[in-house]
């Protein structure tokens, strides 16, 4: 019967064997570190400031001055700017549009082309209906993202240099036109919860501009 005689190593290879062993998991734990900080400042640094947060929007201008099918949305942040415009400009169609602030993106579109009084606005997974409260009057609005529900509306009626909701649970929020009678530049005034989605924000902000301004 085969034997086998096992003999202890020496005290300094086994002492040499524990630190390479050391010396392996400590480099592990290194990389899972090193690989761990990478990943939170991309996000820090590169993700997060190309999501839109919820009350960043201040003013919108119109590309043109001769026109109202592009406009610019201003950040507090110079360089973050978003873009409104129309899907077919060579159209002429007033019912699609789209709007883009770097990865942010959203689509906005009559939900039957022959009913000026429901739109369908679709934007960071939420989408919004628009709907008039009174058939063919264009100057208040029942928004809803299937969470929230408010009423969005001119604050003089007819007159439409201004745009409220105020709401005791939601805030406040409004749209007024920087220069009375000129629907060319706008404010954004934003104290509503940050609960209300983005995409409600949007919604507000372009129904405001649609329904102020000439369709040139």
């Amino acid at each position: 019967m085969e034997t086998f005689t096992f003999y202890p190593a020496p005290k300094s290879l086994v002492g040499s064997t524990l630190r390479e062993s050391r010396t392996g998991e400590d480099s592990c734990i290194l990389r899972f570190l090193t690989r761990t900080i990478g990943i939170v400042l991309f996000t820090i640094l590169f993700i997060l400031p190309t999501s839109c947060t919820a009350q960043d929007i201040i003013g919108i201008s119109s590309t043109w001055s001769d026109s109202f099918r592009e406009w610019n949305f201003v950040t507090p942040d110079e360089d973050r700017i978003g873009k409104l415009y129309m899907r077919w400009p060579g159209r002429d169609d007033w019912t699609q549009w789209d709007f883009r602030m770097r990865d942010t993106t959203a689509d906005f579109r009559l939900k039957w082309k022959d009913d000026p009084n429901l739109w369908e606005v679709r934007s960071l997974g939420t989408t919004v209906t628009a709907r008039t409260m009174w058939t063919g009057d264009f100057s208040q609005w029942r928004i809803s993202d299937g969470t929230h529900s408010i009423v969005w509306k001119s604050k003089y009626g007819n007159v439409r240099d201004e745009w409220i909701v105020r709401n005791d649970d939601l805030g406040f929020f409004s749209v007024y036109m920087y220069w009375e009678g000129d629907p060319r530049e706008w404010v954004v005034y934003d104290e509503l919860n940050e609960e209300v989605s983005y995409a409600m924000r949007l919604t507000m902000i372009f129904l405001a501009l649609h329904h102020s301004t000439p369709r040139i």
